[in-house]
């Protein structure tokens, strides 16, 4: 690994340890421009990325390149559980019932409901019971205390297992710190009295319920932060020139698993760069494709397609399929990061320097 890209490995373990993520994977996306077979640099990318798909993309490019490396294969374990994980919690969301609003309203209800009957309860034993106040106001205090305190909200971590990488020959541990579970009060549930009198099918009563103080959660302790391992990654193999292209023939290659794309002459690669594709919610369409239409500078109406964008001025467009373009990007800097609503964005200067390069009917080859 030559000296440059090392400090900016190391760089990037810095930025992640300090939570700056989007410092992280520039540094990260100028170490793959130098040297796309750094499997390092792969994983670290696959740690600041908060798409689970992505994600195991970067990962699965990793094990590409060295299958056989402990680190490698923790992270695909990790991965693939990120995935399953955000499956499983879209599905709860979308079967949640009732909504946090009227939990919430539940729960001031039963509280104000349980504050009068125990009020009403404390002046029915200060009248009958007075050698059992004391008692009962210490009751009725601990008894509404616990009632009426709300559960805290668990935290979630989606950091990676803990283990250790090499860069530049050396040894570098980057510690994510575990965040420590809230203090969480058990609540009391709202307890209904039993109607006193005679059963449907005896004449014995009911006994008088009584009430019963929950004993109080004890503390978790604090855990100790957990060293986070760096990630090298494998090299990835170039691709193979797709059929009926000619041996010096002009194409594209746009990858989908590490958001790249590059431009070839025949086997010769031209261009290589970072593009942000479209999210798991509007993914790039996949396949061979030719260019079929070109705009120098084109307003884009995504309103028409029932999307919520409206962009004058975008650079640069080259039409392969349908409404799916290549074309440069104004409104953000995010390369490497799915962004997109289907189209394939680029930087303003590379997408200018591509539309100059191909031609109508150059073939784009879409894949993951």
């Amino acid at each position: 690994m030559d000296q440059g890209n090392a400090a900016l490995l190391r760089q990037a373990q810095a930025a992640i340890r300090q939570g700056e993520k989007h410092q992280a994977r520039q540094l990260l996306q100028e170490a793959l421009q130098r040297n796309r077979d750094n499997y390092v640099a792969w994983l670290l990318m696959a740690s600041v990325t908060n798409d689970p798909r992505t994600s195991l993309g970067y990962v699965k490019q990793a094990a590409q390149l060295n299958p056989s490396a402990a680190t490698v294969q923790k992270a695909l374990v990790w991965a693939e559980n990120r995935v399953q994980t955000s499956a499983a919690a879209a599905d709860t969301a979308v079967s949640q019932s009732p909504p946090p609003c009227e939990k919430r309203r539940w729960w001031l209800w039963g509280g104000v409901a349980l504050t009068l009957l125990l009020v009403v309860l404390a002046i029915f034993s200060a009248l009958y019971w007075p050698g059992r106040n004391a008692q009962a106001a210490v009751e009725m205090a601990s008894v509404v205390t616990l009632s009426t305190m709300t559960p805290a909200a668990e935290l979630a971590s989606g950091a990676l297992p803990a283990d250790v990488a090499e860069v530049d020959g050396e040894e570098t541990a980057v510690a994510t710190p575990t965040i420590a579970p809230s203090f969480t009060p058990t609540p009391v549930p709202h307890i209904v009295a039993k109607n006193i009198g005679q059963s449907k099918d005896n004449d014995d009563h009911q006994p008088r319920p009584t009430w019963t103080l929950t004993p109080s959660p004890t503390p978790t302790p604090t855990p100790t932060n957990t060293p986070m391992p760096t990630f090298v990654a494998p090299q990835s193999g170039p691709v193979s020139r797709p059929f009926g292209v000619g041996a010096n023939e002009r194409w594209v290659d746009v990858n989908l698993t590490t958001q790249s794309l590059v431009a070839y002459e025949g086997d010769t690669a031209v261009l290589s760069t970072f593009i942000s594709s479209g999210t798991w919610q509007h993914p790039t369409v996949t396949g061979q494709f030719r260019i079929y239409l070109t705009y120098q500078s084109q307003t884009m109406d995504g309103r028409r397609l029932g999307y919520d964008y409206y962009l004058e001025n975008v650079p640069y467009v080259m039409y392969f399929y349908e409404d799916y373009a290549l074309h440069g990007t104004f409104w953000h800097n995010n390369f490497g990061t799915p962004m997109s609503h289907g189209c394939v964005n680029m930087k303003t200067s590379e997408a200018g320097w591509l539309y100059e390069w191909v031609s109508i009917g150059t073939l784009v080859n879409v894949h993951y």
